[in-house]
Formats: structure tokens, C-alpha cells, sequence
């Protein structure tokens, strides 16, 4: 009789609970992935392992999946979800985490499935040792990789197998996107239809691989010149991207990246960056903040003395945005229909040094806004939406996507344009905004508003697709004929 095997590793054991919880629905996946996003950056072995193999296993799912479905033998739609999770976490370890042996990745992932019995925990050992003799090492990307062949881990690296694991693209692009970018098939469908394969294309690979680092210059303490400035002495490879200016930090230098006992490790200037390496941050000289969400209020033409009102103020990363863009001299009134968000906002518009914030609970913005005495010049409407331009930041929006979600929200967004309308003076203009690409959250939404009141015009209304160093989303200024 075989010996037990002891359980798995505390790190995978809590990736693993994680993971259902995600798939099941029984987690706030947004609050959850970000915050093991921080912590990745700067916790103990055990808690970043837990980060990235959550994180990376959300990401990649539907091609960690596709890959074990491909070596398993038997009716893979008939598989558990809870021990599909088993295989993508093993898959995602050995594809992925090249410092992960692969011995500790199997045996490790071997222990996970011991619960759902011998037999599980047999097919998911042999299973595994077949991808891991099938895939090769990481080399950097061919020129014309193989596209049945060529797993890409990043847009520079990747892994070529010895046998074709993915569909030919030629003869079913969209079967090869869903497999080969880990999109579901109901987005790729959508996405084809609308914008055609080349753009589909280019929206899949943003969503495929983490996305870079962008700062937003926080422009009463510093430009975005100088920002860089400071970065590249900092050992960090940083530039201008779009016509808002922001700061995309491209990477490490090699005399930044980390020494060890060898000398300079060249795989740490792989090593993604996350805020906590950008101490500018912390010092309030800038935010978080993609290119395109720079782009809505960088449109907005706001005027120093102006009131700005934040209907849907989340973490505060636009309200801010609202007062760098007046000199921080103006009224920016956050609210949000989760109060538990206004602390967060006031404590960015601290770091971040700016005292024309103020956070207002929905329950009293009736009373605020009749206490200003004047008018809103600007009602900001940055909606809930499904977050399909910012697949490659949210990465776990792809798995709720359907029409009955997409329906759902419509109806939110709807909502909240209606109070913002009834919130509106004869003079105030409302910026519309969501992170998604989809017609019914952006140009179907202006379309009902002008019928429901026609009194009112869109001046302005931007698409932006989501590209390499820049995520999509849609933005729509709104002002009374």
C-alpha cells in the first residue's frame, strides 16, 4: 500500500480555496484579486505565491484548461470545476512559473487533487508529466512562432511545444483565440462581429498578458517630464504615450535589476512591476491611472473654480483626477452608492496632497449640493460596466460575462444617468465614461438617453480599443441643447 502523500503547500492550498470561491461566485473577485495584487509585490514567499498563482490562474484559465483538455483522456465537459481548478493551477505552474521545478509543481498539484480521490489525483499526475515533457523551455518570441505551437508568457517570451496544442488559427481563428488568449468564446464572438478579426485580434492580446504600469503625473507637484525624470534615475524605463500625457514605465534597466549572490539576476528585469516599486507613488507625486482613463477628464476642458461632482467616485482615482486638472482649485464632491469607498477616496486625495475633495455619502448629497449654493458645472458619470476594455487589469471580468450580466448592467448605468439628469442646472454638463467596448454600455445607452431626454446632446463621444500600451474604453460628453 502506497504511503500518503502529505497535503500541498499552504500557498497553493489557499490559491486553490481562492480560485473556487472566484468561479463560484462566492467571492467579490474585484476587491479580492486587487488586493492580492498589492500584496504580491511585497509580502512573504508563501502569500506572493498565493498572489500569482490567483492572479495568473484567473488570467489564464481558459488556456490552462484547454491545455490539460487536450492530454486528458475522457470527456473533459464532464470534469468538476473544482478539479479543473486543480489542473489549471498545476498547468499555469508548469507553463508559466519557470521557477517552479517540475516536480514540485506536479507532486505539489498531485496533493491537491488527493482529495477528490486516487483516480483524480492519478489523471491529474499523468496529465501533468505529459504537458511537462511536451512544452519546451522559454525562449524568447520567434519571429513567426508556430501560432499551434507557441504558448506566449509574455509579449517577449514564450514556450514552444512539440506538438500542435492549439487549433490552427486559419482554419478556426476564433476557436484559436478562445484557446491560445484565454477569451470566452461569447466576447470573441461578439468582438468578431463588430470590429473584425484584425481588431478582435489586437483587443484579445491586450487582454491576454498583464499590462504595464501607468502613472498619471500628478501636475500641482510635478509634470510628466520630470516624473520621468525621476524614474529613470530611479533604474526605470519610462515615456510619454497619448496626447493625456501619461507615464508608462516600460520596465527595469539591467543595472536596476536585483544583485544576488551570482551577480545581476536577469530575470528580475522580467519581474512585472507593481506600485509598490514606485515610491513616487506613496510621496503623492502621481497615481495609477491607464492612458485611456486618463483621457476622459484630460477632455474635459475643467476651469479652476469650477464644481465637480463624482457620482460613481470608487477609490477616488477620477475625482483626483478632477482636481490636479483644476489646480486643485474648485469643489470636487465624491460620492458613491458604497460609502465604505469614501475613505479610500479621501485618503488618495491626502497622499496625493489636494483639499478641493470632498467625500459625501449618497444618503446626504441632496443636502451638499444645496449647500454649495450654485450650480454643478460638471456631473462625472464613470459607470459599472463589464470591463471588457480592461480585460488585461480585471482579469476575472471575462468569466461573468453574458448577455443576462451585460442586461443587468445596462440597466444600472441607465439609473444613474437618470439621477444625473435630475442632479443637473441648466448649465452643467455630464461626463459619461465606462471602461467596456460594448455598443450597449456606450452608444446604445447615448441613443436612449437622447430619446429619453431630448433636450440634451452628446458634444463629444470617444471609442477607444484597447492596444499595447493602453487599455479601451468609451467617453461621452453630455450637454443641454
Amino acid at each position: 500500500m502506497k504511503p500518503a502523500r502529505p497535503p500541498a503547500s499552504e500557498a497553493r492550498e489557499k490559491a486553490a480555496r481562492i480560485l473556487r470561491e472566484l468561479y463560484e461566485g462566492e467571492s467579490a473577485s474585484r476587491d479580492l484579486l486587487a488586493g492580492l495584487e498589492s500584496e504580491s509585490s511585497r509580502a512573504q514567499a508563501d502569500a506572493a505565491l498565493t498572489a500569482e498563482l490567483v492572479l495568473g490562474v484567473t488570467r489564464h484559465r481558459i488556456t490552462c484548461e484547454h491545455l490539460a483538455a487536450h492530454y486528458f483522456r475522457g470527456r473533459w465537459a464532464g470534469v468538476r470545476p473544482s478539479i479543473r481548478t486543480a489542473f489549471a493551477l498545476g498547468v499555469y505552474q508548469l507553463c508559466w512559473l519557470d521557477r517552479v521545478p517540475d516536480h514540485a509543481a506536479v507532486d505539489q498539484t498531485v496533493r491537491l487533487a488527493m482529495r477528490y480521490g486516487r483516480g483524480t489525483a492519478d489523471t491529474v499526475n499523468a496529465v501533468l508529466r505529459k504537458i511537462a515533457s511536451a512544452r519546451g523551455d522559454v525562449i524568447a518570441r520567434p519571429e513567426s512562432p508556430d501560432p499551434r505551437r507557441y504558448l506566449p508568457l509574455n509579449e517577449q517570451r514564450g514556450r514552444l511545444f512539440n506538438e500542435d496544442v492549439f487549433p490552427d488559427p486559419a482554419r478556426r481563428p476564433l476557436e484559436w483565440l478562445v484557446a491560445a488568449t484565454g477569451h470566452p468564446m461569447y466576447l470573441v464572438e461578439r468582438w468578431h462581429r463588430r470590429f473584425k478579426p484584425a481588431l478582435t485580434r489586437q483587443i484579445c492580446e491586450a487582454g491576454q498578458f498583464r499590462r504595464p504600469l501607468v502613472l498619471r503625473a500628478n501636475r500641482t507637484r510635478i509634470s510628466p517630464e520630470a516624473l520621468i525624470e525621476r524614474l529613470h534615475e530611479r533604474g526605470l524605463k519610462a515615456e510619454c504615450i497619448t496626447e493625456a500625457r501619461a507615464v508608462i514605465v516600460r520596465g527595469r534597466t539591467v543595472t536596476a535589476s536585483r544583485q544576488t549572490s551570482g551577480g545581476t539576476d536577469p530575470s528580475e528585469a522580467h519581474r512585472p512591476l507593481h506600485a509598490a516599486d514606485v515610491p513616487e507613488i506613496g510621496e503623492g507625486l502621481c497615481q495609477p491611472q491607464d492612458a485611456t482613463a486618463q483621457l476622459v477628464l484630460a477632455s474635459a476642458g475643467l476651469e479652476p473654480g469650477q464644481v465637480v461632482l463624482d457620482l460613481c467616485a470608487g477609490l477616488g482615482t477620477k475625482a483626483t483626477h478632477a482636481a490636479e486638472c483644476m489646480n486643485d482649485r474648485g469643489i470636487v464632491i465624491a460620492t458613491d452608492i458604497d460609502d465604505t469607498k469614501l475613505a479610500a477616496v479621501a485618503a488618495s486625495a491626502a497622499r496625493l496632497g489636494l483639499t478641493s475633495v470632498r467625500t459625501t455619502p449618497m444618503t446626504a448629497l441632496d443636502a451638499a449640493l444645496r449647500d454649495l449654493g450654485r450650480p454643478v458645472d460638471v456631473i462625472l458619470i464613470d459607470a459599472p460596466c463589464s470591463n471588457t476594455g480592461v480585460l488585461g487589469r480585471r482579469p476575472e471580468a471575462r468569466h461573468r460575462a453574458s448577455h443576462k450580466h451585460l442586461l443587468e448592467l445596462v440597466a444600472i448605468q441607465r439609473e444613474i444617468l437618470a439621477r444625473a439628469a435630475a442632479l443637473a442646472g441648466p448649465t452643467t454638463r455630464m461626463l459619461y465614461s465606462t471602461c467596456s467596448i460594448e455598443r450597449e454600455e456606450n452608444e446604445e445607452q447615448l441613443a436612449w438617453f437622447d430619446a429619453s431626454y431630448p433636450d440634451w446632446h452628446a458634444s463629444e463621444t470617444r471609442l477607444t480599443l484597447p492596444g499595447p500600451d493602453w487599455d479601451g474604453g468609451f467617453f461621452a460628453m453630455l450637454e443641454r441643447d
